[in-house]
């Protein structure tokens, strides 16, 4: 059984739509401590079976670090909406839970270091954890 959690950036010009196959409070959303990521107000989450609708205005995209990533932001209220990559020719990411209007209803967030993995094991890992991406 699928659920549907929404939100929204805080300008409300894109607003997303999460399907899931658990529940909200199954997920930790993951914070990063790289340097970049520090700098944006973010909680992800991500789940292979996960599908990530987005609709809205115009977005901004940029690269992380390493360049392997690429990260859309509301390009009106400069949130991060989610984080996605191309997989075998599909758009694959996660999504910024601050943004979901039941964001009280995920578990405990987990710091994790992706800046100790090397390119080919970040690759694998999201080719993994991330679902399928739409609207950017």
């Amino acid at each position: 059984m699928s659920m549907i959690y929404k939100g929204s950036c805080n300008c409300n010009r894109w607003q997303l739509e999460v399907e899931v196959t658990r529940l909200l409070s199954d997920f930790n959303p993951r914070a990063c401590d790289c340097d970049y990521c520090q700098n944006t107000a973010s909680a992800i989450i991500s789940d292979p079976n996960m599908i990530i609708h987005l609709v809205g205005g115009e977005c901004t995209i940029d690269k992380n670090g390493d360049q392997l990533a690429d990260f859309y932001y509301c390009d009106s209220c400069d949130d991060l909406l989610a984080v996605g990559r191309h997989f075998n020719s599909q758009l694959r990411g996660a999504v910024n839970a601050n943004l979901l209007r039941d964001f009280g209803q995920l578990g405990a967030a987990i710091e994790v270091q992706p800046r100790l993995l090397s390119a080919d094991e970040k690759l694998d890992r999201w080719g993994r954890l991330w679902g399928v991406l739409n609207g950017v």
